[in-house]
């Protein structure tokens, strides 16, 4: 049976992190839930998930 070696590489953006403290300050000065559809889509456009299988015998 072959072996097969699995590379996950995640990247996040620059901006992501000072995007994800705004907004939990933001929430914690007016006391209101942050909405996590809008939360969500910045978090899938802010992060890239590429896997790549590697064979690595027979």
């Amino acid at each position: 049976m072959a072996k097969v070696d699995l590379i996950v590489s995640v990247k996040v953006c620059w901006w992501l992190r000072a995007y994800l403290y705004g907004v939990a300050l933001m929430s914690d000065f007016t006391g209101l839930d942050p909405d996590p559809g809008k939360v969500g889509f910045w978090l899938k456009r802010g992060v890239r998930v590429k896997c790549k299988l590697k064979r690595t015998g027979k």
